[in-house]
């Protein structure tokens, strides 16, 4: 038992020397969509589905086929690759971890793949990425121990990755997917030929990757291999999927900054308005300047003059009316705004007159004692 353990850890470290980290690397995908997206959640046979018997598709994954099209288009044979059943310790077949899946014909062609379809929010960015290689060409050939693709007689196999924006699945096995996917750019099988350290050719795992946007509550994704030349060998192996999903933007977003803004345009239209029209109503209080019709105070005092009018020379009263008048004019001014000011200009003006015809009347008697 010793010796096994020690020849168990010895050959595990000669695969990882003969095949470095590609066959157990993978890239992280935060928040992918998919189920058993790595291919380790088990499988199950679906036969149910109208599949050949024998085929083994894994579980979250549905399979389409589509036969007929060509003169050698067969129905693709579906199949989990287990590194333990390979019969001896390799994975070369499998990206990461133990399983990949597997689809194949001999001496066919085939259009065929797998799908998912899932729930993602309408409008949304969504992007699938997968791992794949292809196993090609009519002769067998070996580099470094594993089957490599003849690429002197391959089978121009191209394989696609696909995104169907509306979430829609073939009618039933044998229906192909819709014909508006969108489908990333196709790799050939000679695109996937490398070279390692030691010099040695091998088929290498590459990475398909397509983007799109939701145009409804679920989208599809689909894996596609279609060789052109009906060779011995036409396979490929799936690895490793990924489903990204962003989000749309919400579209309240641009509406709730507009509302906040409505409040302050009350406030500019009330404020002005109160100030603005209780300034002119002020001005109309020097509209006061009819005082100066108080100015027909004195002209009631002139009816004092007749009284004196017995007097024949009294005529010569209207002569000293200029003097009267202007008077008034510059007593009005102050009158209008001292009425004490009023009774005194009064009291005056009667003083003069009454002295006016004290005077005339003395004179009057003077010349009537001479005579």
């Amino acid at each position: 038992m010793p010796k096994l353990w020690m020849i168990s850890i010895a050959l595990m470290i000669l695969i990882l020397a003969l095949f470095p980290m590609h066959a157990f690397s993978q890239e992280p995908c935060p928040g992918n969509r998919l189920a058993n997206a790595s291919f380790e959640e088990g499988s199950r046979n679906t036969a149910e589905m109208g599949t050949r018997p024998s085929s083994i598709v894994a579980t979250g994954w549905n399979p389409w086929s589509v036969w007929g099209y060509a003169p050698y288009s067969q129905e693709a044979e579906f199949d989990v690759e287990d590194i333990t059943r390979l019969g001896r310790y390799s994975t070369y077949r499998v990206h990461a971890g133990r399983f990949s899946q597997k689809f194949s014909s001999s001496y066919a062609v085939h259009m065929a793949g797998i799908y998912q379809r899932v729930a993602v929010p309408k409008g949304s960015t969504v992007t699938f990425s997968i791992w794949v290689q292809i196993y090609t060409g009519q002769e067998a050939s070996t580099s470094g121990g594993e089957l490599v693709s003849d690429l002197n007689h391959p089978g121009n196999y191209r394989v696609y990755a696909g995104i169907d924006p509306y979430g829609r699945e073939p009618a039933g096995f044998g229906a192909p997917p819709p014909e508006d996917m969108i489908w990333s750019d196709p790799v050939i099988d000679r695109e996937t030929r490398r070279v390692n350290e030691q010099g040695l050719p091998y088929d290498a795992w590459v990475q398909l990757k397509v983007t799109a946007k939701a145009a409804a509550d679920y989208i599809t994704v689909y894996t596609k291999g279609q060789p052109e030349f009906a060779v011995a060998h036409n396979v490929s192996y799936w690895d490793d999927a990924c489903l990204t999903v962003i989000p749309p933007k919400p579209t309240v977003t641009p509406t709730t900054p507009v509302t906040p803004t409505q409040p302050p345009t009350p406030s500019p239209t009330c404020t002005p308005t109160v100030p603005a029209t209780a300034i002119p109503t002020e001005t109309t209080v020097p509209t006061a300047t009819p005082a100066p019709t108080e100015t027909k105070a004195p002209t009631p005092t002139l009816t004092l003059v007749p009284t004196d009018t017995p007097l024949p020379t009294a005529t010569a009263l209207p002569s000293s009316t200029p003097v009267k008048t202007s008077a008034p004019v510059s007593g009005s001014e102050e009158a209008g705004n001292n009425p004490f000011l009023l009774v005194i200009f009064a009291v005056l003006w009667l003083t003069a007159v009454g002295y006016i015809g004290w005077s005339v009347w003395q004179r009057h008697q003077a010349t009537d004692s001479k005579r």
